[in-house]
């Protein structure tokens, strides 16, 4: 009865039991017993209450009866008891990774929030920056056109300041135009005794000034060209000993070689001439223009 007991325990229920074996079997008694809610209730009350045989002593069950029933009842609740810790455990541990997981996604997203502030912040820097250099770059252009205007009219003033009496101003230069003829040495040696020396015309600006300063004859300008026989060629140099860059020749040039010639300015077409000496002697006389 007691391993029924252990096995299956019910609220309430009606048990037969008998007084005494020898009384008679046809008299029953139902009485109604109260189920203890524990195994060692149920124990107790069975090893008291038990009805007993007349004449006979009453016994009780011995206490080990009632150990082992406890080492039962902890030996089935121990699994249990494990288990539940281990759930516990591995509750608290996922909660702790997922509160890592979300404290880490939310450091990342703070630096990344961080670096685009830092990176806007340089970038406006950079167009910063690059407005004020471009400011300073407007204001230097500025200045720049200011200071060469300054320079022209200065070079303008000190011309008109230099230029003698009887002598035109051109650009920064000052123009002298001899009203005898004279070979084109002469002509050289007259503009060099004034500090000065035979036009030299460097832009087409030039040439259209000494065309028209130059209306009436032909004057000797400072070109001139020296015979090169291996080249068979003229290698043609202003008097300055700068190499002739841009001309303005017109034509009909002599076919004498081996003579040296000189350029004269100029013709009804406003072109250059030329004109050759024999043994460096010059037998043609121009006019002349001087520049200084």
């Amino acid at each position: 009865m007691s391993s029924d007991i252990y096995a299956k325990v019910q609220l309430s229920q009606k048990v037969r039991y008998t007084r005494n074996e020898q009384e008679n079997r046809a008299d029953w008694e139902e009485n109604e017993v109260n189920i203890y809610q524990s195994a060692e209730d149920v124990d107790d009350y069975y090893s008291v209450s038990q009805p007993q045989e007349e004449g006979q002593q009453t016994q009780r069950q011995p206490a080990v009866r009632k150990s082992s029933s406890r080492r039962v009842k902890l030996c089935k609740m121990l699994p249990w008891i494990a288990m539940s810790v281990a759930i516990i455990s591995l509750t608290i541990c996922f909660t702790l990774e997922i509160i890592k997981l979300k404290n880490s996604h939310s450091n990342l997203s703070d630096i990344g929030d961080n670096y685009k502030l830092e990176l806007q912040a340089k970038l406006l820097e950079m167009a910063a920056n690059y407005s004020q250099l471009q400011n300073s770059y407007e204001i230097l252009s500025k200045n720049h056109s200011q200071l060469i205007d300054q320079v022209n009219r200065l070079n303008n003033t000190i011309t008109r300041k230099w230029c003698p009496d009887g002598w035109t101003r051109f650009g920064s230069s000052c123009y002298f135009k001899g009203e005898e003829t004279k070979t084109w040495y002469d002509s050289r040696t007259y503009c060099q005794d004034r500090r000065s020396d035979l036009v030299i015309i460097n832009s087409k600006a030039e040439q259209e000034f000494i065309k028209q300063f130059n209306k009436n004859g032909e004057s000797w300008i400072g070109l001139q060209g020296e015979w090169i026989s291996v080249q068979r060629t003229y290698d043609w140099k202003w008097v300055d000993g700068s190499p002739l860059t841009q001309s303005f020749w017109g034509t009909g040039r002599p076919n004498n070689y081996q003579y040296q010639l000189n350029a004269i300015c100029c013709d009804y077409e406003g072109k250059w001439k030329q004109a050759y000496n024999y043994n460096n002697y010059n037998y043609n006389y121009k006019n002349w223009i001087c520049e200084k």
